[in-house]
């Protein structure tokens, strides 16, 4: 199941674990927060976000971190000590993929999202 986060639980609560609802527990599908799309008239900056996606974190305060809302082609890179790195706009994800590697973080690029339910349409 994805994981969430606020821009506060990154930056000022780290200890807060997540973003989550106990209603998204209530369904049998996967649910997800709300988001909005962004609308590109300028280009997005770390407090624009009021919820990412969890793509990658461990301790010492590495993360990579996908903008969900504003839904945008914007990337969050946490190094700790050492600051942050954001990657915005076309071929951004992989940009962003590339340095986490560089990183030390083990972060594998997927094409194709595809529910559980769905995957006997996959099979051989």
């Amino acid at each position: 199941m994805p994981q969430f986060k606020t821009t506060k639980n990154i930056f000022v609560d780290p200890w807060n674990d997540e973003l989550f609802d106990q209603n998204w527990m209530n369904s049998e599908s996967v649910s997800l927060p709300p988001k909005k799309d962004w609308d590109y008239k300028r280009e997005i900056k770390i407090e624009d976000v009021d919820i990412w996606e969890v793509i990658y974190q461990q301790g010492g305060g590495l993360g990579l971190y996908a903008s969900w809302s504003p839904y945008a082609e914007f990337y969050l890179i946490t190094k700790g000590l050492q600051g942050v790195e954001t990657f915005y706009g076309k071929r951004s994800g992989e940009l962003a993929y590339k340095r986490a590697k560089e990183l030390g973080m083990q972060v594998s690029l997927g094409k194709v999202w595809v529910e559980d339910s769905d995957m006997w349409l996959y099979r051989d």
